[in-house]
């Protein structure tokens, strides 16, 4: 088989390749830079907080021995630049707080951003390049996300681990401006190592899903510039991605359209800091406690109605830990309705969990399985002690209309969480690095304020 030539018919892998491969500064808008910005605060903010999580201390040990140029947020050694994405990109996944992606149906940025910044250090890049990667990143894998549809989520796969890592492969791969057959065989490295279970939820296996979907992506589009080769059709070919991931796939990609905006101009940023599909949940009751004054002390019952797809995932019974807190809708409910803190990193630890007044009042929750058009929508129905039957919805997927609000509002975000830990001046140095990053002429000033 020819490196120039696609294997069989190669329709979704080339197509996408070939886009990879033509992406220059001049085909990415403003707002898709501008969007760039946003996600790179907030993974770097994420990441910073959850620098003395214990997960990443493990991690970082276990590839101490290994010094290198790269760096490690939160930390003054650097490692080499498949470890450092690796950690990173555990880290920044470590409390669950990072944006997510409905097209994607998973988390875009974690996998991306690690691997863009080890590769855009090792080649000295710009800010400007660095950038554009996220965007191609964030494009790949909302693209293979549709492609795969509803049913691999569904199946058990965890698709930032499993989607995530194509994105960290297109985002390096354009990077080092491989060329289109090139970049075919990086996927299918990408596709090659692609893994994430929904059953390590609530575990320090499902943030290390995405430092692997880093480090697997960015070793796919190393391996594909130095000639080695993999099936260049993987993600459609017969055994190949989606043919074993997923039993009802979505359309196949023909061509990437940004013609209505590229992918990462619809991310959806975290403001309370647990699973993505409590958000839903958490507003609405928000919404109950401010519009009828109601409190956890008026809780006779209250029944939460979601989407299917919340169910197996943040349903869990009875969270023993903080980080089982976050996977438990009923549990946050609760919290939500007591007035608590949700966007608090210090909520959610074990005496959160072991709370005896948030536990029997979880237990007067009832979950149901809903269907209706919006698989985002949660509906929460609440009776009061007095005989009241309120009802309050809420949906938190919808991209900001208002760019320049939203960056106000993660920068607010990320001093909160990220100036404990770094310190007002640096975490000042490091907004305004992001800030700037389109015109730097390298990585120096942004890499200066993490180490």
């Amino acid at each position: 088989m020819r490196r120039d030539e696609p294997a069989g018919e190669a329709a979704t892998t080339d197509a996408l390749a070939r886009w990879i491969a033509s992406i220059d500064d001049r085909a990415v808008s403003p707002a898709a830079f501008e969007w760039a910005r946003h996600a790179l605060l907030d993974w770097l903010a994420v990441t910073v907080a959850a620098r003395d999580e214990p997960l990443v201390g493990m991690l970082f040990d276990e590839y101490a021995d290994a010094d290198g140029p790269c760096t490690v947020v939160g930390r003054r050694q650097g490692l080499r630049a498949l470890d450092a994405a690796l950690v990173n990109g555990a880290a920044g996944h470590a409390l669950d707080y990072d944006d997510v992606a409905a097209r994607m149906v998973g988390h875009p940025t974690v996998p991306v951003a690690p691997a863009a910044l080890a590769e855009a250090e090792s080649l000295g890049a710009d800010g400007r390049a660095l950038l554009r990667a996220i965007v191609v990143g964030h494009q790949i894998e909302s693209e293979i996300g549709s492609a795969m549809g509803q049913s691999h989520y569904a199946r058990g796969f965890h698709v930032t681990g499993t989607v995530g890592t194509f994105g960290a492969a297109a985002a390096c791969a354009n990077l080092r401006r491989l060329d289109a057959p090139t970049t075919r065989h990086a996927l299918g490295l990408a596709a090659a190592q692609a893994a994430g279970l929904k059953s390590m939820f609530g575990t320090m296996a499902k943030p290390l899903h995405a430092g692997k979907a880093a480090m697997n992506g960015a070793l796919a589009a190393r391996l594909a510039a130095r000639g080695f080769t993999a099936n260049d059709s993987a993600i459609e070919c017969p055994q190949g991605f989606i043919d074993t991931q997923a039993p009802e796939p979505g359309p196949p990609v023909a061509a990437v359209d940004t013609s209505a905006g590229f992918a990462i101009e619809r991310t959806l940023f975290k403001y309370h800091a647990a699973c993505y599909l409590t958000h839903s949940t958490i507003e609405a009751v928000r919404r109950l406690r401010t519009d009828h004054g109601v409190s956890l002390d008026d809780l006779e019952s209250m029944t939460v109605s979601v989407a299917g797809n919340q169910r197996g995932v943040c349903d869990i019974e009875d969270p023993r830990s903080g980080l089982a807190v976050k996977f438990s809708i009923k549990h946050l409910a609760a919290l939500a309705l007591d007035g608590a803190d949700t966007a608090s990193l210090g909520l959610y630890d074990d005496a959160t969990a072991r709370d005896e007044r948030i536990g029997a009042a979880r237990r007067r929750v009832e979950l149901e399985t809903a269907r209706r058009p919006d698989r985002d929508v949660a509906v929460v129905t609440l009776t009061t002690r007095d005989g009241r039957r309120l009802e309050a919805s809420a949906n938190v997927a919808v991209p900001a209309t208002d760019p320049a609000a939203q960056w106000t509002r993660l920068v607010d975000k990320a001093r909160s969480i990220a100036v404990p830990v770094m310190g007002e001046a640096r975490f000042e140095r490091m907004v305004e690095a992001v800030r700037e990053l389109e015109r730097a002429p390298d990585l120096a000033s942004l890499t200066e304020t993490l180490r």
